[in-house]
């Protein structure tokens, strides 16, 4: 399965062949011309690599909540995944991530940046591992199917207090500023359907529905976005899908993985669902323009 087997596919990307249906997206080339490689993980080791890596969904921002007077939806804000065949699998099982029973949401995430609190909300230390403003953002994956999960490739704001909670309590609206870039974000419950969202929150016309032409939950597919000052733009195994113009972040995000269950607007928790479901990630690689 891994795309160090598939030299062949590899020319097919070059030049520009298109993908059949029903078959695995072959992975570009580690070498971008014009681009310098700033963060690259293939998961060819058993374990996460703790230089890269929290091992959490977003832990700091517990804290945060419980000081701002909201509740935490998470009963265990801890990852669990496995890494098999030098894939790494966001897991959601039925009793890990840790929680009451298996309806109870839940979330399997790793992310490149954190926060700790000191005595005040205005008190913090960000303990980034990566983060990076501009560039090009690349994921090979293949994400899970099934009614109450999402599967989720993000940017998000590394300082707490410019994310979507205001130190006062209040959720940031439309046109407030960027907190969050989507480059993908998939419900489970349209896997047949090849819906997914990519989205620049909180803009007044970042948001986009792109219907894919295959399922995203039976193959391996290339995402990546391009990061640019007023300019955003997706691409799915190597083609443009979608440009945004306007507002960008004026810092720089870090990366954020995650396969989530719970209900709301994702769909309504399966209580049949059978286990293990995975979102599944080849590498994530990340690229800055080089400079003359």
């Amino acid at each position: 399965m891994r795309s160090r087997n598939f030299r062949a596919a590899c020319v097919c990307w070059v030049l520009g062949v298109s993908v059949a249906l029903g078959a695995d997206a072959p992975a570009p080339p580690v070498e971008k011309p014009g681009w310098k490689l700033t963060f690259q993980d293939e998961f060819d080791r058993p374990q996460l690599n703790d230089m890269y890596w929290f091992p959490a969904y977003r832990s700091g921002r517990k804290e945060y909540f419980k000081r701002i007077g909201k509740p935490s939806r998470w009963t265990d804000h801890n990852a669990h995944y496995v890494i098999e065949n030098g894939i790494l699998k966001l897991r959601v099982d039925e009793k890990l991530p840790h929680r009451p029973d298996k309806s109870t949401p839940c979330v399997s995430c790793i992310q490149t940046s954190d926060h700790r609190f000191g005595a005040t909300t205005n008190e913090f230390q960000i303990l980034d591992k990566f983060a990076q403003k501009y560039g090009w953002f690349e994921i090979r994956c293949r994400c899970a199917r099934g009614e109450g999960l999402l599967n989720a490739f993000w940017l998000h704001q590394h300082e707490p207090t410019k994310q979507e909670y205001t130190p006062d309590g209040q959720r940031r609206k439309l046109g407030d500023g960027v907190v969050e870039i989507d480059i993908i974000e998939q419900m489970g419950k349209e896997a047949d359907s090849g819906l997914v969202d990519l989205n620049v929150h909180f803009t007044k016309n970042g948001h986009y529905r792109y219907k894919q032409p295959f399922d995203p939950s039976k193959e391996f597919h290339v995402w990546a976005m391009e990061w640019q000052e007023g300019q955003i733009d997706w691409y799915q195994d190597g083609k443009v899908v979608r440009t945004y113009k306007g507002p960008t972040p004026q810092e720089k995000m870090f990366i954020l993985m995650a396969l989530f269950q719970y209900s709301g607007w994702i769909g309504k928790f399966d209580p049949n669902l059978t286990y293990p479901r995975d979102f599944e990630v080849d590498y994530v690689r990340v690229y800055a323009r080089e400079t003359k």
